[in-house]
């Protein structure tokens, strides 16, 4: 079996997303395993989303789609459909932290992300949590000890379409909390990482990774990379690409 053809769609929202895009790549290829092209609207993009979905062969010969956007670069419907029509019949996506709030107006693109910022959501600071496996027999968590990361978590989100998906990792929300907007956590162990599928398409939803351009007063350091840094993020993240690409990991 050859490698896997890996697109990386890039686009602002926000987060430092080339800089995180940058990363991923480079640990897709350190592996061996991937062979990666990206498209999208930055400096220096190869192509747009757009183009790239218009390349039948492009499309056909990829076997994960990894959006590290919103859905904003999808601007034709053909766009769109190709898409659906890739997943549904076997390719692998990944939904990277960040697309959660930005999908609203497409509702199979919903669909593959699974759970998704709408009026319950709310996250507390740029702070150290602890993630604890949910599913430590799944292949992608094997292996996979409670670590400590600083993040951005993601509380309170919404299944607006009630797909069937397994959680296999989550953090807890302490009520006692509060983001700098007053907000208090939820209480509640939220999903860091989930997946799904769509079709024949295994589908993940990745919520770890906030990495922004500068500092906001959200909380230091959150314009690094340290949300990267715990070598379980990088390993659930390149076992969460092989898995949705093959159905199988190593």
């Amino acid at each position: 079996m050859g490698k896997i053809r890996a697109a990386i769609f890039t686009s602002p929202m926000g987060h430092d997303v080339v800089r995180i895009t940058n990363q991923v790549a480079a640990w897709m290829e350190d592996t061996g395993l991937f062979e990666v092209q990206q498209a999208g609207w930055f400096k220096g993009a190869p192509r747009s989303v757009d183009d790239f979905m218009a390349d039948e062969e492009a499309v056909a010969n990829t076997d994960l789609f990894f959006l590290n956007c919103p859905d904003d670069p999808f601007t034709t419907a053909h766009s769109r459909l190709q898409l659906e029509n890739a997943v549904r019949s076997g390719a692998g996506f990944l939904g990277f932290h960040g697309i959660q709030p930005s999908c609203r107006n497409w509702p199979e693109i919903e669909k593959m992300v699974g759970l998704l910022w709408r009026e319950t959501a709310t996250h507390g600071d740029y702070d150290w949590f602890d993630v604890e496996p949910a599913m430590s027999e799944h292949p992608i968590m094997q292996g996979i000890k409670p670590f400590r990361t600083k993040e951005e978590l993601y509380c309170g989100l919404t299944n607006v379409h009630n797909v069937p998906l397994e959680i296999l990792a989550s953090a807890h929300s302490p009520k006692e909390r509060l983001s700098r907007h007053g907000h208090p956590g939820t209480g509640n162990e939220e999903p860091v990482l989930t997946l799904g599928s769509y079709g024949k398409g295994i589908t993940v939803n990745f919520l770890l990774g906030h990495v922004w351009p500068f500092y906001t007063g959200h909380g230091l350091l959150e314009n690094t990379m340290l949300s990267l840094k715990p070598p379980e993020v990088r390993s659930m993240l390149i076992r969460s690409c092989i898995w949705a690409a093959r159905g199988f990991t190593l």
